[in-house]
């Protein structure tokens, strides 16, 4: 790899998936792969050590899988409430300016 320099090697299936996206795009195999390899690498938003949005979830925790009319769902949210009373919560207007600024780049 030279002067940032990078170069790929497909197996013949993958190549030929590729070449034929980018002549439905009307674009060469290597401007497609440029375009595609860039809108990957960087979303707008998306910092470095940040998970993408389609990226691998985190387990989903027991609770999130309760029915929202059951007696354990009611009990987990009485806990959330008091660990937020406990420990003060988050402070409204830290709330407030994230919503503010959901979804915009950072």
């Amino acid at each position: 790899m030279a002067d940032g320099e990078l170069i790929l090697t497909l197996d013949a299936a993958l190549a030929e998936r590729l070449r034929l996206r980018a002549e439905a795009a009307g674009l060469s195999v290597e401007a497609y792969a440029h375009d595609i390899l860039r809108r990957d690498v960087d979303p707008p938003g998306l910092a470095e050590r940040e998970t993408r949005w389609d990226g691998r979830l985190r387990p989903r925790s027991p609770e999130d899988d309760l029915d929202q009319n059951s007696k354990a769902y009611s009990d987990y949210i009485e806990r959330i409430c008091d660990e937020a009373e406990r420990s003060g919560g988050v402070p409204w207007e830290q709330v407030r300016a994230r919503l503010r600024n959901f979804g915009q780049p950072r």
